[in-house]
């Protein structure tokens, strides 16, 4: 699907990256195909946050859209103030991803390719020594950069039941990247202690010394 895609970007309006592992692997199949950047002329390009833009720019691309809001919802929400009615938008991303970006977009009257470029696959092992470090209580706060973080998280701990993942979270508290991320903590019953003002990991580390500092 992507090397059909890079083949016809010249019938895309809009390229839009929602993370850095969406842009290197779209980038490393674009150069293995023998493009280079020119190949995207025709196109705009937009970025879901900051890191993401900064990782353009390592590719020679400065984005024409970033939202003010780092998040989904932002990203469709700054593309709908452009207009997209009409418009065909090519969307590299995750297999498994949310779908409030090309929902909202379709809605509008645009044409989304979803091209999937890479998967997220929960880490193998390490199962009984996290479980072990919450038993101990060796762990003061577990840091959430993303919903799956979460979801990977709770699965390898292989909890019986609500109760006992409160009773080994217990005390320990929780960093949470941005509100999507934090929203997902809560649904699992768990309590969110710091969560940045912008959602960048950079932000978040700042927020956890300044937690830590009071």
């Amino acid at each position: 699907d992507l090397d059909e895609a890079l083949s016809r970007l010249d019938y895309y309006h809009w390229i839009i990256f929602t993370s850095i592992n969406a842009v290197d692997h779209f980038f490393n199949r674009l150069f293995h195909k023998g493009f280079d950047c020119r190949a995207l002329k025709g196109c705009r390009v937009a970025a879901v946050g900051k890191v993401t833009a900064d990782r353009l720019k390592d590719y020679g691309l400065i984005c024409d859209l970033l939202p003010e809001k780092f998040t989904g919802e932002g990203l469709a929400a700054a593309l709908e103030k452009e207009g997209v009615e009409g418009l065909n938008i090519l969307l590299p991303r995750a297999q498994k991803a949310r779908e409030v970006v090309p929902d909202r977009l379709s809605k509008a009257g645009a044409a989304v390719t979803i091209v999937p470029v890479y998967k997220n696959v929960a880490p193998e092992g390490h199962r009984e020594y996290l479980k072990d470090k919450l038993l101990e209580k060796n762990i003061d706060m577990v840091t959430f950069t993303s919903s799956s973080t979460v979801t990977n998280f709770i699965d390898m701990l292989a909890i019986d039941g609500a109760s006992e993942l409160h009773d080994l979270m217990k005390d320990v508290k929780i960093a949470a990247i941005g509100p999507i991320t934090a929203e997902t903590v809560r649904d699992n019953g768990l309590v969110v202690d710091v969560q940045p003002e912008n959602y960048t990991i950079p932000d978040m580390v700042r927020a956890i010394v300044d937690y830590y500092s009071c």
